[in-house]
């Protein structure tokens, strides 16, 4: 009998570990302007501060009454989103997250962004994977699903060649 990756309604919250949420930050160098919709324990968050180059960092966090999918960010555009969202709600995260950035990375596994529907949303709004960095699943309470944890970059307008690395 098969489990479910990701439980229905949106309740999987799991917590990026901080070393890996400070290597994903790291490895992307990310500046300008920051969205991280899925703040958590503040683990990306926390990574963004130490990074010199970022000048603005703005937060989400559905438990603290700030929801991604329904906050009014008041027309602000942002430079980069980078989080961890629930894993059963990829497709509106995205969908949201290529509305309000430039650049968007997800912690997630890899496969949910090949989905016909995602590659079409991505299509439609002009997004194109720059790179795929492929991450070891940390321990409990991360799943070992079989399926490759990763941290898909997709920048808008980009339509050059998709880079493939490991952390």
């Amino acid at each position: 009998m098969s489990r479910p990756l990701a439980p229905k309604g949106g309740n999987d919250n799991v917590m990026t570990p901080e070393s890996l949420a400070a290597q994903i930050v790291s490895h992307f160098s990310p500046t300008g302007s920051i969205l991280e919709p899925c703040r958590g324990e503040g683990a990306f968050f926390d990574a963004f501060c130490l990074q010199p180059e970022v000048t603005d960092i703005e937060w989400g966090e559905i438990s603290q009454g700030r929801d991604f999918l329904t906050w009014d960010l008041g027309g602000t555009h942002y430079d980069w989103t980078i989080t961890n969202p629930p894993w059963s709600q990829i497709r509106p995260f995205l969908r949201r997250a290529m509305e309000v950035s430039d650049n968007v990375v997800f912690l997630c596994l890899v496969n949910a962004f090949f989905m016909k529907a995602r590659l079409r949303d991505m299509k439609e709004a002009e997004f194109g994977f720059k790179e795929i960095v492929f991450v070891k699943t940390p321990p409990r309470p991360w799943r070992k699903t079989g399926f490759q944890l990763g941290a898909p970059h997709i920048q808008r307008g980009y339509a050059g060649p998709v880079t493939f690395s490991s952390l």
